[in-house]
């Protein structure tokens, strides 16, 4: 028996195995990438809303970050409601000092960055899984041809193309749904850090 010839068929054995695997989790990056579109839509739905009118100037003008209250605080758009709200309460227990304040604005930053990673993952995953899965039904296609089953050779081809098409549609839509959360993200990072650039000033001015 020819060792590189047994070499070989385990090798085309392997892919057919991860044929079907593949197949699904090809299935599983479409799902995942229509429930992020589904959701960045909402969620620009809230920000148009909330941010109606908003200028973080403004309101900073309107008093002290440290006093604001709570019917003042709700004007704030969700991700300043939630890390004022923290940073007054490390205030109310005299913890904003020795980097109080640095950690809170961190942990806000990092959790919005860290809502980009789904996203992320399906731009290089998508066209990833989309190219396995078209090469391993073109090693069956080939076989089919080379047995002269021409039926069979374009039922594989016809799988291998669309799994080119569903992975690099999946590449495409999430690579606009990252663009889309970056600016997002990095509008909601200038403004944490102008206000925790206030809630400093305010702390020296004690």
């Amino acid at each position: 028996m020819n060792f590189g010839n047994v070499l070989e068929n385990g090798l085309f054995a392997l892919g057919q195995v991860l044929r079907l695997p593949v197949m699904l989790l090809l299935w599983v990056c479409v799902a995942f990438a229509l429930y992020y579109a589904g959701s960045y839509l909402i969620e620009a739905v809230r920000r148009r809303s909330e941010r109606e009118g908003f200028d973080i100037k403004r309101w900073l003008q309107e008093g002290r970050v440290l006093d604001t209250s709570e019917e003042r605080r709700a004007a704030l758009p969700a991700g300043l409601r939630h890390m004022l709200a923290a940073i007054q309460e490390l205030n109310s227990a005299q913890a904003l000092h020795h980097g109080g304040l640095e950690n809170v604005v961190a942990e806000h930053e990092e959790k919005l960055r860290h809502e980009l990673d789904g996203p992320r993952a399906l731009v290089k995953v998508g066209p990833s899984l989309g190219l396995i899965g078209t090469l391993i039904p073109m090693g069956s296609s080939l076989a089919a041809m080379a047995s002269g089953n021409l039926n069979a050779m374009a039922g594989q081809m016809v799988v291998a193309f669309t799994s080119t098409i569903v992975g690099l549609a999946t590449g495409t839509l999430a690579y606009g749904l990252v663009a889309l959360r970056q600016n997002w993200v990095s509008a909601s990072i200038r403004e944490q850090r102008y206000l925790a650039e206030v809630v400093a000033t305010e702390l020296e001015t004690r």
